[in-house]
């Protein structure tokens, strides 16, 4: 080996890589799922969901009129991590929004909105948890 390359080899083996902070302290992104209310269902449905693995839920009325994700098993068997969640229902004005984090546990749910009449004209679906 060259002088050169001996020397150059010697300084590479002491040095010291930094990586900027924010990519030290990433965290791994959690899945996303991206749940739309509308006038009468919800999309996509069924919404297929990991057990036992933090997972962020977008949800969006598109309606012009107030609709809710009604599913107490679900939400009292999993654990929410933060969001508005309340009775076992997220509640949405019309083009209203909001986020959920939850660690979901597996099982098999059913969903409905529990506005007059949605229901019976569709507004249900199932949450499947593997």
């Amino acid at each position: 080996m060259s002088p050169l390359r001996l020397t150059c080899a010697v300084l590479l083996a002491g040095a010291v890589i930094t990586l900027p902070a924010s990519q030290t302290s990433a965290q791994p992104r959690r899945p996303t799922v991206s749940i739309t209310l509308a006038s009468h269902h919800y999309q996509p449905n069924p919404i297929y969901l990991a057990g036992g693995v933090p997972t962020r839920l977008i949800f969006m009325n598109r309606s012009g009129k107030t609709h809710d994700f009604k599913a107490p098993q679900f939400f009292a068997r999993s654990r929410v991590l933060a969001g508005n969640v309340r009775g076992g229902e997220v509640e949405l004005r019309k083009g209203r929004g909001t986020v959920v984090d939850i660690i979901p546990a597996r099982g098999r749910y059913r969903v409905h909105c529990s506005q007059p009449f949605h229901a019976m004209l569709g507004m249900t679906g199932t949450i499947i948890v593997s």
